[in-house]
């Protein structure tokens, strides 16, 4: 229990490493709900230009010796179940971050296993990216980090 200032558990637990993560795992929880409520209510997958984008970003990447086994490690972590498995990581990073008097030590695994979540969720949704573009992605990454942030006390 700490007295003053933060244990070195929850120093752990809201660092920078897992924070960026955790901005990360935020962001692309953004984008892949926008892209999915995107395609629900099109008429025609034709008018939306980012899925071309995104395709051509995905072979790219299949043709390298790292992407498939991030996104079959992906699948399985997440019991085949990824959308639900982001959004428990994304929450409960923020909860760790909001929650200053919580037991230490839990709130450091906590943050860290969904540190590492979200950072292979970035991974492996990477083709998602395509979907805002390169300024769309920043702006995004820059509201989830300063989200993260605000979220850390």
């Amino acid at each position: 229990m700490s007295t003053g200032g933060r244990s070195e558990a929850r120093r752990k637990a809201v660092a920078v490493g897992p924070g960026v993560c955790h901005a990360l795992g935020l962001m692309m929880l953004v984008i892949s709900e926008w892209v999915r409520a995107d395609l629900k209510d099109a008429t025609s997958l034709a008018s939306r230009g980012y899925l071309k984008d995104m395709i051509e970003f995905t072979a790219s990447l299949a043709d390298t010796d790292w992407y498939k086994p991030v996104v079959d490690l992906y699948d399985k972590v997440s019991f085949g179940e990824p959308r639900a498995a982001l959004w428990a990581a994304v929450f409960i990073a923020l909860v760790v971050r909001l929650n200053r008097y919580g037991p230490e030590e839990a709130q450091w695994v906590l943050s860290w296993v969904a540190a590492a979540y979200c950072a292979l969720a970035t991974l492996a949704l990477l083709p998602y990216l395509a979907a805002p573009g390169a300024g769309g992605a920043l702006l995004l990454l820059a509201l989830s980090g300063g989200l993260v942030h605000m979220a850390t006390r």
